[in-house]
């Protein structure tokens, strides 16, 4: 990214925006989203005094080029304007590329998207309004959560809660890198040179080789490979003298979702005069146009239409063994018949089945990759709950 020089200075410019009107005490520090007991797998979480019922929730990933940066304090300016505005609020922690390489980081914050579900009624988490905004590194793994919300492949099941999925509906992605393919062609287009191909790259370093050599593994860290129709909003903005990711990652990604999903539920802005970072991206008219666009799409409507909730009303059902093979059985109460329906991720019904009590167990093997739903209704009750298919 650039030189040296100016990389470790954008690093400590972030480092140093510490100063501002508000400081916050999580409501739960040190939440271990996989169990496993590692600090880079724990996230702090905010919740507004007062709130009871199911509420909005943001989850905020650091930047820090994969390489370093942290939950905390210090990345409290990027979420605060939505915590006081009534939004639960999650800052997570995830590793870096120095502790383990790509898929690992996306990996881990699917797991913190699971957790959160899984725990959503403790934490009064409306699963069906989920936000996420993430700057620089933490913009590529926020635009990883908006287009793979069902890419099984990419979920890392052994991490943590299963029961849930990772899927998000609202994204704001601040100056992310996204193709790292094109980076050093697109910055020379600009007039300015980085060197994303060498060995020594942050991007390099967080794949495990350089980029160029293994393009096949880089072009899965893309968001824009996983674009569909199903995929969360996305509010996309990057600055015209960013010199350490083209702005035009983030204007080619948005244009790409916009082909897919339409305008305006993605959407791209340039800023004038603005680079990589800097408390301009988080003063108050920048912050108050996030909140209008998490306020317009996380709107409750979670996907597929009809499936709300994902984990508020699985208590009676139950789905084994996680993941799914082969086959799989369903457990209902045997006291009521239940019609039972199986919805891919794209809200088809693939599999029907009425008046079923007890225990079924299910042929799945023409069933293809990926995230199913589960929905099995009897005269006064709906129970919901998701498999994913290996």
């Amino acid at each position: 990214m650039q030189s040296s020089k100016t990389f470790l200075t954008f690093l400590w410019v972030m480092a140093t925006l510490t100063v501002f009107s508000q400081n916050l005490t999580p409501t739960y520090s040190n939440v271990d989203y996989v169990g496993n007991g590692n600090t880079k797998q724990m996230l702090d979480l905010y919740i507004p005094a007062g709130v009871t019922t199911p509420t909005g929730l943001i989850i905020h990933i650091h930047g820090g080029a994969f390489m370093m940066g942290s939950k905390g304090v210090a990345e409290q300016p990027s979420f605060v304007t939505f915590y006081n505005n009534g939004y639960i609020c999650a800052d997570i922690n995830y590793r870096l590329s120095g502790d383990t390489l790509w898929p690992a980081q996306i990996h881990d914050c699917k797991a913190a998207v699971r957790f959160l579900k899984t725990h959503a009624e403790e934490y009064h988490i409306d699963t069906c309004k989920i936000g996420v905004i993430g700057e620089s590194a933490g913009g590529n793994l926020a635009a990883m959560l908006g287009t793979t919300g069902g890419r099984a492949d990419l979920e890392g099941l052994h991490l943590g809660s299963v029961h849930a999925s990772s899927r998000v509906q609202a994204v704001v992605d601040l100056f992310g890198p996204v193709n790292f393919l094109t980076m050093d062609a697109e910055a020379l287009a600009l007039g300015f040179v980085i060197n994303t191909n060498s060995a020594n790259s942050p991007e390099s370093r967080l794949m495990g080789a350089p980029v160029q050599t293994i393009p096949e593994l880089v072009t899965r860290a893309n968001p824009t490979t996983y674009i569909s129709v199903d995929d969360a909003a996305f509010f996309v903005s990057a600055g015209d003298v960013d010199h350490n990711i083209p702005y035009t990652q983030g204007q080619n990604f948005a244009a790409s979702l916009v082909s897919v999903i339409g305008s305006p539920r993605a959407s791209f802005e340039l800023m004038a005069g603005q680079g990589h970072g800097g408390d301009f991206w988080h003063n108050t008219a920048q912050d108050a146009k996030y909140l209008n666009f998490y306020n317009t799409y996380l709107d409750g409507t979670c996907y597929p239409v009809g499936i709300h909730g994902e984990l508020n009303n699985t208590k009676g059902l139950n789905i084994y063994p996680m993941p799914v093979g082969d086959s799989f059985t369903v457990e209902l109460p045997a006291d009521m018949a239940f019609d039972l329906q199986i919805i891919d991720n794209a809200g088809r019904v693939v599999f029907k089945k009425m008046n079923l009590k007890g225990r079924e167990v299910i042929d799945c093997n023409l069933f293809v990759s990926g995230f199913y739903f589960v929905r099995a209704s009897a005269s006064n009750l709906v129970l919901t709950d998701r498999f994913v298919k290996q």
